[in-house]
């Protein structure tokens, strides 16, 4: 049976950028119509938002995870292309480092992928994009219909499973310099009041740089839909396991120790450090159409999520390490959530209102190893840490001709929990039990000027809570006493449209971010307030 599957592999290999014609055994077919006129899909209301939907099957084929490719269409996401190729480091319109994705919230199919989305909103994983159909991205603080953070949703969705769909399926292997080998496969099929998808795509190579350079990356999505009468229940499981090494970076200073830029672009750094993510994540969801004119959906999913990772010390980013030891780090995350959503239209008005129940337990090991190379050691940290999250939202968008008005609150009830067991740099274990109540209010607009364009505006504030990172020091900086949560407010005013033939959008954007966190010598805290303006401009052709 390997074998069999090896020469099915194998019919499909391409080196380099050259690509043979791919096998597919049906090619459901593809609308080219732009999303961002939908003013409501589902139970969401999109009426004077700014969302940008791109369909990966119209630019080049995606073969690895490369963001910058799959988001050439959506202006104002700044791509940080870093070593290790598991992360996503993306930031929006100037809001902090783009360093794993802090300010974005990231999702598949509607789920957050960060390891928490409150209390450490890292994105060490991110779903594979040859596997994904569409990235939907949400601007700022309208998309509070997901959550609060400030840089917007950026949503990966997959190749939808309908009722109807006939036998397909795809086989296809890339090879590429560096012993780069990524491989891409699926079998979609419906069976009486059933449909599925099974997918799987690995990547591997060994990198530019001549050592520990090397990674793999496993991913599994497996899905099938029950159709009843009036809904639709959905069963999914993703999986997801890697090992990347960490090379380390580059410096511009000639300094003695440092790796100098240019001077030899494969050499290492760093030849011991390793980073493991693995994932697993169960959901079910039902989607059901009460009557004409409502309908309700509840997801509920549980995540079992790893973090390892083993550091040389001594060094820094570009400089050679000149520690005898390592620090190993261990992160889990647990997760078990829920997501009621409902959707009303009467007359000319929609409403739309929701409720998230979302929990997280994080353990937190932290370990110094005997050699530069060991895998574990002597615990020297070790904390409990947890997030408890109620929130509410409601919109309603009123109707009156050609205008659309949307008034909208979201309501963050978030607890969080860090219980210090054991820092052996220090006495003063910390204990902290915060519960905080937020408020968070939008108003979107849209006047359709003609058939085929429209104005809109949209004012949305955004919440950034104190992350486990900024709750309790992991490194020799301390964190100040009276450190608070930052508030970000962002307006916007732009004008789109499509023909058969183009589409465009353009719009002017000023954001405001109130106790902005930062590092000041030796302590992280509150460092002040700051501005983001700017033009977002799209065009694209459509027939």
């Amino acid at each position: 049976m390997k074998f069999l599957i090896l020469i099915l592999l194998l019919a499909n290999v391409t080196f380099a950028d050259e690509e043979l014609e791919k096998i597919e055994v049906i090619e459901l077919g593809q609308s080219n119509v732009s999303e961002f006129w939908e003013e409501n899909k589902q139970t969401q209301i999109y009426s004077g938002k700014k969302n940008t939907i791109t369909s990966l099957k119209e630019i080049p084929q995606l073969q690895t995870n490369n963001y910058r490719q799959a988001t050439s269409q959506t202006p104002g996401l700044l791509i940080s292309e870093i070593p290790n190729e598991s992360l996503a480091a993306i930031t929006y319109r100037g809001l902090g480092d783009p360093h794993e994705s802090f300010n974005i919230l990231m999702l598949q199919d509607g789920i957050p992928v960060a390891a928490d989305m409150y209390g450490y909103p890292a994105h060490y994983f991110s779903p594979a994009l040859p596997m994904m159909e569409k990235v939907q991205f949400i601007r700022g603080g309208a998309s509070l219909l997901y959550g609060p953070q400030p840089g917007g949703a950026l949503n990966y969705i997959s190749r939808p499973l309908t009722k109807e769909q006939k036998t397909s399926g795809r086989v296809g292997l890339t090879g590429g310099s560096y012993n780069l080998l990524s491989t891409n496969n699926a079998l979609y099929g419906h069976s009486k009041n059933k449909s599925y998808g099974i997918e799987y795509h690995r990547r591997q190579g060994d990198g530019i740089q001549r050592e520990n350079a090397d990674f793999y990356a496993d991913y599994l999505q497996a899905r099938q839909n029950y159709y009843l009468e009036s809904s639709v229940f959905k069963v999914a499981f993703n999986g997801y396991n890697s090992d990347h090494g960490n090379p380390g970076g580059f410096s511009k200073s000639p300094s003695t120790g440092f790796n100098a830029y240019g001077e030899d672009e494969r050499q290492a750094t760093r030849e011991h450090d390793r980073l493991k993510v693995s994932r697993a994540q169960l959901s079910g969801a039902l989607e059901k159409k009460i009557d004409s004119s409502s309908q309700i959906s509840l997801a509920l999913w549980g995540t079992a999520y790893r973090r390892y990772s083993k550091t040389q010390n001594g060094g820094g980013f570009g400089k050679f390490p000149t520690g005898a030891n390592n620090a190993i780090v261990t992160q889990n995350y647990y997760g078990y959530n829920a997501d009621l959503r409902y959707l009303k239209n009467y007359g000319e008005h929609t409403l739309s209102a929701g409720y998230l129940n979302y929990n997280l337990l994080s353990p937190y090991v932290g370990e110094t190893g005997a050699a530069v190379d060991s895998n574990h050691g002597d615990v020297t940290k070790r904390f409990e840490r947890s997030t408890h999250t109620n929130s509410f939202y409601v919109e309603n968008r009123f109707g009156f001709g050609k205008l659309l008005i949307t008034p909208g609150v979201r309501l963050e009830n978030i607890r969080q929990v860090i219980d210090e067991r054991k820092n052996t740099s220090s006495t003063d274990l910390r204990y902290d039990d915060k519960t905080e109540n937020v408020p968070l209010f939008g108003f979107g607009a849209s006047y359709h000027a003609t058939e085929n364009s429209q104005i809109y505006a949209n004012i949305s504030e955004a919440y950034k809570p104190v992350t486990y990172q900024e709750s309790v020091p992991v490194t020799t900086t301390s964190i100040s006493e009276d450190i608070d949560p930052a508030d970000i407010i962002t307006y916007e005013l732009g004008y789109r449209g499509q023909t058969p033939k183009v589409n465009w959008d353009a719009s002017l954007f000023f954001i405001r971010y109130e106790n902005k966190f930062g590092q000041v010598g030796d302590v992280y805290q509150n460092t002040g307030a700051g501005t983001s303006k700017g033009i977002d401009l799209a065009a694209g052709v459509t027939g």
